[in-house]
């Protein structure tokens, strides 16, 4: 219901838009290959009749996670390729061979242990962008053009971290889900074939719209594009940060995360 909600609203926004005059639809296949960083602790058991123990926050790169992995996503804009709709999926799967000593107690897991984690998450993130600003000049005799354009993101994601002993004699899974709506500024850069795009979205914790994620949650994305001579085709390398707090309850123990994506893209954009 939420995402049928954003989709009206962001089409309400639209209809008005000179991006969406005379539409076309930019699809964005990408490797994304990122790493995920961060802390998290989890409460653990306590003295019968005493409350969950508190625990200190353990680093990702305890349980084996400090390398950037190969996942994939893809993007669909559908505009004039910088303003209008856009429609973004990317599905991150972080297993790993590598293990890591607890230096305090973790749900389940226990100071001392070797532990690994395996993480995997399904993000959504729908979007709509007006333009703002247009300013054209030239540099060697060539037109420089910049862009400014704002609106909002709709990002839904579903996050799943499998963290077990090296023998997997005890584990501790903890989920993480919900909804967030980002307000958000796109800017453009381009010369002849070259483009710079980035974006900036920050969601104070007033515009997460349920689940666990909670705070500030910010997102910022680089791409340089190359279009091919000719051809309906670019090509393009980029960058992603993006930050996710989190509060809530896995298997009865409270949990408390402060997670970051980050990492680089590589992919091409077709335009039909």
């Amino acid at each position: 219901m939420r995402i049928a909600a954003a989709v009206s609203l962001l089409g309400l926004c639209s209809c008005t838009s000179l991006s969406m005059a005379e539409p076309q639809i930019h699809v964005s296949p990408y490797l994304a290959i990122y790493q995920l960083r961060g802390k998290a602790s989890v409460q653990s058991e306590s003295a019968p009749g005493q409350p969950p123990q508190d625990n200190p926050p353990q680093t990702m790169r305890t349980f084996g996670q400090d390398h950037h992995r190969e996942d994939v996503g893809v993007r669909v804009d559908i505009g004039d390729g910088f303003a209008g709709f856009r429609v973004d999926y990317y599905r991150l799967d972080m297993g790993t061979a590598d293990t890591g000593l607890l230096g305090a107690d973790w749900g389940r897991l226990q100071s001392g242990d070797v532990v690994r984690m395996t993480a995997d998450m399904d993000e959504l993130r729908i979007g709509y962008a007006e333009q703002l600003l247009k300013v054209e000049t030239e540099y060697r005799e060539q037109p420089l053009v910049f862009r400014l354009a704002a609106g909002g993101v709709f990002a839904q994601r579903s996050l799943t971290l499998r963290a077990s002993t090296d023998d997997g004699a005890r584990q501790q899974r903890v989920e993480i889900e919900g909804d967030v709506l980002y307000p958000a500024v796109r800017a453009r850069l381009s010369w002849r074939a070259v483009a710079l795009d980035v974006e900036y979205e920050v969601a104070p914790d007033e515009l997460v719209l349920g689940g666990d994620w909670d705070g500030l949650q910010q997102d910022v994305e680089a791409r340089l594009s190359y279009r091919l001579p000719q051809r309906d085709v670019t090509i393009f390398g980029g960058y992603r940060y993006t930050e996710f707090p989190a509060v809530g309850d896995a298997n009865g123990f409270r949990y408390d995360a402060d997670l970051r994506l980050d990492g680089f893209q590589l992919g091409v954009v077709l335009t039909f």
